[in-house]
């Protein structure tokens, strides 16, 4: 038996995808990731469960929720060929519950909840109808069109909303654009769905005229165009509810959860993108993140009080392509 302190993060990780049956109920997120001690990480590699909440043995029984073993036993390839069966440690780490209560905002002059023309990413928006709200991502060039983008979530939750106004919805002129079109989400109504559809991106677009919105992110600057996260790189956002730049870095590209959507619908992902620090607050979703070439790559997708979790943008030939096959 190998021992843990050989285990790296890359041996884990093609692993991830065979305890996904593990996000159920109580465990909302996994990823390969550092063991913490004491609040502070180790340089044990482990196998990294979220939960809702830290439950004693009688109450996991009382519950139902199966306990979750100290390892993980897991094959291995050796170089010389085979596998050897290794004992990869859990490390169950508390993040409380992952239903979102958005706050209620007062909005003041010159803040990123203002009226605003032409609108800069990072200023707060919302759905026409739907009564909570999110974050502008950016203004940019998509498929060789200038689109605003954010999340499906914010703006259209799978075609119930269209119209979408900034800074919200108490005025017909704050009217800013309509979406057009977006990814579809798959979701439930429990956490406790058996062989759940595994969602990678939370996505929506609008086309906007150059009048309404600005290619400029808040504080940060105008976005050259796209590129893929990588754990360890160095990001920036600004979310509508944080108003300011936040600066924090990946910790995993590969991250699994199950995510509270729509109000009271819930939807499992994979290939998230999971940050460092957990500064971000409900109504920060959409924001894109900004690595240090003033590429997006990311947008925040689902906020608690101990993680914060963006997912990936999707390839817009991929999209589009796609599109066009469907009307075939």
């Amino acid at each position: 038996m190998q021992t843990t302190k050989q285990i790296q993060l890359t041996d884990i990780e093609p692993h991830m995808a065979v305890l996904q049956g593990w996000l159920r109920g109580n465990i909302v997120g996994m990823y390969a990731g550092l063991k913490m001690k004491n609040g502070k990480e180790t340089d044990q590699c482990a196998v990294v469960l979220h939960v809702e909440y830290k439950k004693s043995p009688d109450r996991l029984a009382m519950d139902g929720d199966t306990p979750i073993p100290p390892f993980f036993e897991l094959p291995f390839p050796q170089s010389g060929g085979g596998h050897v069966m290794v004992n990869v440690p859990t490390d169950v780490q508390e993040i409380g519950p992952i239903e979102v209560k958005y706050p209620v905002l007062e909005r003041k002059v010159g803040d990123s909840s203002d009226f605003e023309r032409p609108c800069p990413g990072g200023y707060q928006i919302q759905a026409g109808g739907l009564p909570s709200y999110g974050t502008l991502g950016a203004n940019i060039k998509y498929n060789n069109k200038y689109r605003m983008i954010s999340c499906n979530h914010v703006i259209s939750c799978n075609g119930m909303y269209e119209d979408v106004y900034q800074p919200d919805m108490t005025e017909q002129y704050y009217y800013l654009t309509k979406v057009t079109d977006y990814i579809k989400l798959t979701t439930y109504p429990t956490k406790d769905q058996e062989d759940p559809y595994y969602n990678t991106v939370d996505f929506a677009w609008c086309n906007i005229a150059a009048t309404n919105g600005s290619p400029e992110i808040q504080d940060i600057g105008v976005p050259t165009g796209f590129a893929a996260p990588a754990v360890g790189m160095e990001v920036s956002y600004f979310g509508a509810s944080t108003n300011e730049v936040t600066k924090t870095s990946i910790k995993s590209t590969t991250y699994q959860g199950i995510i509270n959507v729509f109000g009271d619908r819930y939807a499992w992902f994979k290939n998230m993108i999971n940050l460092t620090d957990s500064y971000a607050v409900p109504g920060d979703s959409g924001a894109v993140l900004v690595n240090n070439n003033m590429e997006i790559v990311g947008m925040l997708q689902s906020i608690t009080l101990l993680r914060t979790l963006a997912c990936t943008i999707p390839d817009s030939n991929e999209v589009f392509a796609e599109r066009e096959n469907q009307t075939v």
